[in-house]
């Protein structure tokens, strides 16, 4: 037995629209307007499928494809193909971008720049401090001490170091300059994210810190010693 006609208010109008103007089938004009208003503004004529649910729907469809489409056989898996390449890739997108954020309260750091020598950051940090460039000299020399302690084997090049922590990680080997190397760290934290000018009273404590370290001999840890 068939199932009973369901009069929705989209069949109640088509049935109004095809029969006798004097046959009593349905609502009036104005309450089929409105009927059909209410039924056009309904969710499923207007939710847009997400990118993955559209790849999703395709790579079933072509799953699900069979020769008698008249396809060429090498059509079915090289799409399959891109449409797996192009899901990948918008995952990747997603992780990086999550990792971005919950990154993003870091400073980058201090030595995520080209692999300079010391000796050439130093240059720069004195040419600025001739020209009276204070904010390029606190940067370029914080730079030139993290370059330099790499250089020396006192820290290894750690991707990502922020200044405070060359400066912590520096400390042990140069004791009595652990404050200095702080100070180093925060004015370069200031002028390089927070859009402080140094001052040249900075400028130049970060190159004779710069010049005590180079004429200092790093400290054995405690470790090292009893090795």
């Amino acid at each position: 037995m068939a199932d009973p006609l369901v009069l929705t208010p989209t069949v109640l109008l088509l049935l109004r629209a095809s029969a006798p103007f004097d046959a009593p089938l349905g609502p009036t004009s104005d309450e089929a307007r409105r009927w059909l208003q209410d039924e056009l503004s309904s969710p499923r004529y207007h939710a847009q499928p997400g990118l993955l649910e559209r790849l999703q729907e395709l790579l079933g469809r072509l799953l699900s494809s069979s020769p008698a489409t008249g396809l060429p056989s090498v059509f079915l898996p090289v799409a399959v193909g891109l449409v797996l390449a192009v899901l990948a890739l918008v995952l990747v997108r997603v992780l990086r971008r999550d990792v971005g954020a919950r990154g993003a309260g870091r400073p980058p750091g201090v030595l995520d720049v080209p692999d300079v020598p010391a000796a050439e950051l130093r240059r720069r940090a004195l040419e600025a401090l001739a020209r009276g460039d204070w904010d390029t000299v606190v940067v370029d020399g914080m730079r030139t001490l993290a370059r330099a302690a790499v250089e020396r084997v006192v820290i290894d090049d750690a991707p990502g170091r922020t200044a405070h922590e060359v400066a912590v990680a520096v400390a042990p080997r140069f004791p009595a300059e652990r404050g200095a190397l702080l100070e180093a760290a925060d004015a370069f934290d200031a002028v390089r994210y927070g859009r402080r000018h140094a001052t040249e009273a900075q400028a130049r404590g970060v190159v004779a810190l710069d010049d005590r370290l180079a004429a200092a001999r790093p400290e054995r840890l405690v470790a090292e010693a009893a090795g």
